[in-house]
């Protein structure tokens, strides 16, 4: 059906870059034609053999938009990376980040939420600062207790993403993707 790619091919994802060509996240087909159309983009890479057709013109799907450089900072505060367990988990490189196992991992707060002090009256937060990805032995023995308790340290601290996850654990089209390479790897 016709309706179903044309709905499905609005989802893929396009790679927005700064105005310096720095990565700033992943937004769908739909939303970069919006910023295209509006002018606050401009295509870098197009898959010539997708089109996205209108009554007037019709134009390759975008692979790769660069923001402009009047609009970039103010549109990337807007992209920011949401907090997920998938998107903690991409954080961290699908790691524990105790022992860096990569099985049964699951997301474990370094203060814990029923630690109540008064640097954390309602407990530890849940946040890109204070969670991490563990696995389940890992996430049991730390039980309630901070990770110098524990003693257990952290391979990093954790923060927030700057700007975008790092790409290469996205599973969308590994076609697709391979062309953000040369701007997500280094």
């Amino acid at each position: 059906d016709q309706g179903v790619i044309m709905a499905t091919m609005l989802l893929r994802p396009v790679l927005v870059l700064d105005a310096g060509y720095q990565a700033v996240n992943v937004v769908p087909v739909r939303r970069a034609l919006t910023l295209l159309a509006s002018g606050r983009a401009v295509a870098v890479e197009k898959d010539e053999d997708i089109a996205v057709r209108s009554e007037r013109q019709s134009i390759g799907c975008p692979v790769i938009i660069r923001l402009f450089i009047a609009i970039a900072h103010k549109v990337y505060r807007a992209l920011r990376v949401r907090f997920n367990k998938r998107n903690v988990l991409a954080r961290d490189g699908h790691r524990c980040q105790y022992c860096g196992s990569l099985d049964e991992l699951t997301v474990d707060h370094v203060v814990p939420r029923s630690r109540r002090d008064h640097a954390h009256p309602d407990g530890g937060p849940t946040t890109w600062e204070n969670c991490v990805t563990a696995c389940l032995p890992c996430n049991l023995r730390k039980g309630n207790r901070t990770p110098e308790e524990a003693k257990m340290p952290l391979d990093q601290r954790p923060r927030e993403p700057r700007g975008y996850l790092p790409l290469i654990h996205r599973q969308d089209d590994e076609v697709w993707t391979a062309r953000w390479r040369r701007y997500t790897h280094g």
